[in-house]
């Protein structure tokens, strides 16, 4: 995924088929790990007979969702990486490049998701009022920031770091939110 089309992706997988492989592998554990950690942390919390139970309950079912997006995206990459070879032409080479663009289009999806499950989840943690309200709230402002990186993606000449800083806090909230789940659970 790092041409700038997909011909040129199927190309860099092509030529660079073992170290892809590793890659999306090692890519697709952390990415996952990471929205399994929102499952089990909204599951954990989801009852539905209170308002942050049933926003907990909402939200694993949206990092379920996200999950399994993530394996989908990440293992649409493997048939091609397979077939990738210096024979490849013709329309084998273009289904190539459409699985490519496939796969490619579905981070912004995720991402969205991601989103829309980091407001509902943070909402929910500062309701129940068990976590630490600074991560509680850290998780919700990021889920904000990345709803606006989304309103704000049609917009010409921005900053690069307008979509970093979200970006950035998104890998960061697990990690300090797992910090004070484990804190307050001691």
């Amino acid at each position: 995924g790092e041409g700038k089309t997909a011909a040129e992706d199927v190309t860099n997988l092509r030529e660079n088929r073992t170290a892809v492989s590793i890659l999306l592998i090692v890519g697709t554990v952390i990415f996952a790990s990471m929205s399994i950690g929102y499952t089990l942390l909204s599951w954990a919390r989801a009852d539905g007979s209170t308002r942050e139970g049933t926003l907990a309950s909402i939200a694993s079912i949206i990092f379920v969702g996200i999950t399994t997006m993530v394996f989908i995206m990440m293992g649409t990459t493997f048939p091609v990486i397979g077939t990738a070879t210096e024979k490849m032409i013709g329309d084998r080479l273009i289904e190539a490049q459409w699985v490519m663009v496939l796969s490619d289009s579905m981070f912004p999806s995720i991402m969205l998701a991601w989103a829309f499950g980091n407001v509902v989840l943070g909402s929910a943690l500062l309701l129940e009022n068990k976590i630490n309200k600074i991560a509680s709230g850290f998780l919700l402002a990021v889920g904000i920031l990345m709803v606006i990186m989304h309103l704000l993606a049609g917009i010409d000449d921005k900053p690069a770091v307008m979509f970093m800083v979200p970006m950035l806090l998104s890998a960061i909230s697990p990690i300090v939110l797992g910090i004070f789940n484990l804190r307050s659970e001691s």
